[in-house]
């Protein structure tokens, strides 16, 4: 059987956010930091080795790596805001506002962790009404973030517009190659949207009417003219993650084959994809592949995207696909939704299927159980890192 399990844990380390973002400095960069997101405290470690820091503020969702560098600390919700995160909001605001020049790290999960409200006409309870709908929508990340910005005083570049001297981003990508205005909705990066999509955005999801009344009153741009950094500098993305895995995959003496782009698609359309990849692998090859599928909340049940897909792919391959199939789906952060595991390995697909049971549990969003029955489940210390998902796949 080929080991995919090695090549997931190995991608993993060499991604490792405090060991990327040393590749990417240079001399003269500004001394106040700034970090936010899941991967704020190993990304403003990782400076601090290389790089001197005079005051530094990180705002990270509970449960992610602290910094172990002095640092002024909020802690915020995630992935739903909560009055942590407002307050983390406020105190952000205050060390922009103290400092001039700042050097702003940014990866996902600062979306959740760090907000304010555009006030008027929004309020905190707006912006947790709406994030709690859109999270359980099923909507791309994008569109997420479109609303998003235009309810918020820190996303679509409002951050960045307030810095009075010079601002560098530093970006560790969650998102789409080429969407860093997605990352953490883009404190630092100015988006052209305008109130009015946004508007129809909430409208398509429904439940939202004063605050999609408010949206079409406004009827403006979601950032601030110049607010744009002129210098942003990507740390990484789920194309690093990929090109990580290919090039372990051929020291191990066998042939990557790297899919074309990012898996981005609902969960049923791409486990129907990989499942026909899969079936014209040959041996020796192994499949890579990234992204984040797209998954819709249909009960109380506990899964994630890696699961659903891996659960899914296994309907898929079993009805006419080869069954040597061996297969990986990894989250990169360690924490595959709210399923407790880090990812799924499947290392053959089973000759029998209890379909109604699986139905049951897909309906029931409880795509943990299923896989559980199907395959084995990775577990692994929180990885740090946060670049989408990996998804690897061989004839075993």
């Amino acid at each position: 059987m080929t080991q995919l399990e090695p090549i997931y844990l190995e991608t993993l380390a060499r991604c490792a956010p405090e060991r990327l973002v040393r590749k990417t400095l240079r001399p003269g960069l500004p001394r106040n930091v700034v970090a936010v997101g899941k991967c704020a405290g190993a990304l403003l470690d990782g400076v601090a080795a290389a790089h001197q820091i005079d005051h530094a503020f990180a705002a990270i969702p509970d449960g992610y790596r602290l910094p172990t560098v002095p640092a002024d600390l909020a802690i915020g919700g995630h992935p739903d805001y909560t009055a942590a995160s407002f307050e983390a909001g406020r105190r952000l605001i205050e060390f922009v506002d103290s400092h001039a020049d700042i050097l702003f790290l940014i990866s996902g999960g600062g979306s959740a962790c760090v907000e304010l409200p555009l006030n008027p006409p929004f309020t905190a309870v707006d912006l947790a009404e709406v994030n709690a709908k859109l999270l359980a929508s099923g909507i791309p990340i994008g569109e997420i973030n479109i609303v998003r910005k235009h309810l918020s005083a820190i996303k679509g570049g409002r951050l960045a517009a307030r810095v009075r001297g010079r601002s560098v981003t530093l970006v560790y990508s969650d998102v789409s190659s080429g969407n860093l205005q997605d990352v953490a909705s883009g404190p630092t990066i100015a988006d052209r949207s305008t109130s009015l999509e946004a508007a129809a955005i909430l409208e398509r999801v429904g439940g939202c009417d004063r605050v999609v009344a408010a949206l079409r009153q406004e009827k403006r741009a979601a950032g601030v003219a110049g607010a744009s950094s002129p210098e942003i500098i990507l740390v990484a993305d789920n194309g690093t993650l990929t090109s990580t895995a290919a090039s372990i995959i051929h020291e191990h003496a066998l042939v990557p084959v790297e899919w074309r782009g990012q898996i981005e698609d609902d969960v049923e359309t791409a486990a129907a994809a990989l499942a026909v990849r899969a079936a014209n692998l040959r041996r020796g090859e192994v499949l890579v592949a990234g992204g984040e599928p797209t998954v819709v909340r249909q009960g109380s049940g506990k899964g994630g995207r890696c699961s659903e897909l891996a659960v899914r792919f296994v309907l898929r391959a079993a009805a006419g696909g080869p069954r040597d199939v061996a297969a990986l789906f990894g989250s990169s952060d360690g924490l595959d939704g709210s399923s407790g595991v880090a990812g799924v390995a499947i290392d053959r697909v089973p000759a029998q299927l209890d379909r109604a049971s699986i139905e049951r549990d897909l309906g029931e969003s409880n795509s943990i159980a299923a896989a559980m029955r199907l395959g084995r489940t990775i577990m692994i210390p929180p990885a740090g890192n946060n670049l989408r998902d990996l998804f690897l796949l061989a004839r075993s």
